[in-house]
């Protein structure tokens, strides 16, 4: 005589079969392997297409390292440039080339799907002999703050992990809004940006960092500058009178930075030693540590702003 199986009989199996095949439904829905194409339009317009999300992608610039994981990609980061430190797990990805050094054969030996590249990272002609090969590229070029959420929200999109990057970029606009509503309408600063020392070189408004010293309240005396990044004369500083002067490279390359100044001790800055060193890698990467960045700029052009109301 047959025995009646314990789970409830043939109906039992068809439903236990039903259930199993939508749990596989289901995983497959989510799985990058499976899902269904996806696209963007990246920064130069150009439209980015993939039959499936990403599964390999590689970076060629140290930002867009840090913001792919942001978005939660992260694992499929499997090629990267030099320089690339953050977060740490970024520091074991095999390396394809440095700035002006890429390799198109390492980058083609790493067999990605996608590489993402930096406008002004040095790369147009790697990127238009990889679109010749038949590998999407995708383009990011941000100028102001709300770009690095962009492109966070893109990286999700192409490669499906779009709910994790939107809480990225979501996190980081909150902070940028609460540093705006905090400082930005504060009494101004002036300020000279000290980008290097020999030569002399500040950086304008047009890029990234001019939109941080807006948000912090300050005012770039060489935000009008015709080139991102112009070398200038101490004399044509002095005429200026700053009242700050902040350094992000060249703190760390010359810790002594702020005594060079101390042989024009007319500037304002220098007399009332209003000094403010901020972290390159934070206030110069668009990614979401530039909101760290942005925090330490503001609360430096905060204690000048206290003190030269004391006096």
């Amino acid at each position: 005589m047959m025995r009646r199986w314990a789970g409830g009989g043939p109906r039992a199996l068809r439903n236990a079969g039903r259930l199993g095949l939508l749990v596989m439904l289901c995983v497959w829905a989510g799985s990058p392997a499976l899902a269904a194409p996806v696209s963007v339009t990246d920064f130069t317009g150009h439209r980015v297409r993939l039959d499936h999300p990403a599964r390999r992608i590689v970076a060629l610039t140290p930002h867009l390292v840090e913001n792919l994981f942001s978005a939660g990609l992260g694992d499929r980061v499997v090629g990267a440039v030099r320089y690339s430190n953050y977060p740490p797990a970024a520091k074991n990805i095999p390396r394809v080339g440095g700035y002006n050094s890429l390799s198109l054969e390492a980058i083609v030996a790493r067999k990605p799907d996608l590489v993402v590249a930096w406008a002004e990272g040095g790369s147009p002609d790697i990127i238009k002999r990889l679109r010749a090969l038949g590998i999407a590229v995708y383009v990011d070029d941000p100028r102001r703050l709300a770009g690095i959420a962009r492109t966070i929200r893109d990286l999700g999109v192409l490669g499906h992990t779009e709910g994790t990057a939107d809480r990225a970029a979501t996190a980081f606009e909150h902070r940028i809004a609460g540093l705006r509503k905090r400082y930005a309408h504060r009494r101004p600063v002036s300020l000279f940006w000290e980008v290097w020392s020999d030569p002399l070189r500040t950086l304008s408004d047009a890029g990234m960092t001019g939109a941080v010293i807006k948000l912090c309240g300050g005012r770039n005396v060489f935000g009008h500058a015709p080139i991102l990044a112009p070398q200038v004369s101490i004399e044509s500083v002095i005429a200026r009178d700053p009242q700050a002067i902040v350094a992000s490279g060249v703190a760390e390359t010359k810790p002594h930075w702020k005594a060079y100044w101390q042989q024009w001790p007319t500037i304002p800055a220098v007399a009332h030693h209003h000094f403010v060193a901020v972290d390159p890698d934070l206030i110069s990467r668009p990614t979401v540590r530039l909101a760290d960045g942005a925090a330490e700029l503001c609360r430096g052009l905060d204690r000048v702003r206290k003190d030269l109301k004391a006096r």
